[in-house]
């Protein structure tokens, strides 16, 4: 089985998560239903700060920057690489960890969002503030994982536990800026989006889960089924 209807079902994704952030950045802009949850998320996480807390949730939002990133995706996509003798991995883990950063910073200057007040927040950056740069990039991290952990694991619980682990990780670097007072809601959910359609794209562009040709044997495609050629 070629790889061509693994690609059009990630592009397809892809695509789709674009248009829901194309569609949360309007909302975002214009005032609209979605952003009419920014404040009240904004207030829970003022109500939810507390001296014990923050130094933790600081930690935590720090997995979101990309000397964090490059480690948990080495940590993954390096011992992947050298058992599959397989540039592949290791190309798409580093293509999503460099391009997520680029591609918020390019869509932030485009929207030019404010970010929440700076008097009310912990942690208030001064570029703009839609999509969140630590919500596009840890999620398109945990797309990464994900990816790359269905390839290597063969057990359906082992993969779901992965998958789960990567979701986990993604939502908990978004919710803490949230909590920090450097986003609003909608800056979180059109992060998450972008960075998914973003790890989803370079999945289908480099094709991870391929090895070189050998035996049938050799590797497992993304579907479940043997690849023994880059078709």
């Amino acid at each position: 089985m070629t790889g061509a209807p693994v690609r059009r079902r990630l592009l397809l994704a892809a695509a789709g998560l674009v248009g829901l952030a194309a569609a949360l950045g309007a909302d975002a802009l214009s005032g609209g239903l979605v952003s009419r949850l920014d404040e009240p998320a904004k207030a829970l996480g003022e109500q939810l700060r507390s001296p014990a807390l923050t130094p933790a949730v600081r930690l935590l939002s720090d997995l979101g920057t990309t000397p964090y990133r490059a480690l948990l995706a080495a940590a993954v996509a390096v011992p992947l690489a050298l058992h599959r003798s397989t540039w592949r991995p290791l190309g798409y883990a580093a293509l999503v960890v460099a391009a997520a950063p680029a591609v918020s910073a390019t869509t932030k200057r485009l929207l030019e969002r404010p970010r929440p007040p700076a008097s009310e927040a912990l942690e208030h950056p001064l570029d703009p503030s839609f999509p969140s740069g630590h919500a596009t990039a840890s999620a398109a991290l945990a797309v990464a994982l994900a990816v790359l952990a269905v390839t290597a694991l063969r057990g359906s619980w082992a993969r779901v536990a992965a998958v789960a682990a990567a979701a986990g990780f993604a939502l908990v670097v978004g919710l803490t800026r949230i909590y920090l007072g450097a986003h609003w809601l909608t800056d979180v959910l059109g992060g998450w989006c972008t960075g998914a359609a973003l790890a989803l794209a370079l999945a289908a562009a480099t094709r991870p889960w391929l090895s070189p040709p050998g035996p049938p044997d050799a590797s497992t495609s993304l579907d479940g089924s043997h690849a023994v050629k880059d078709a």
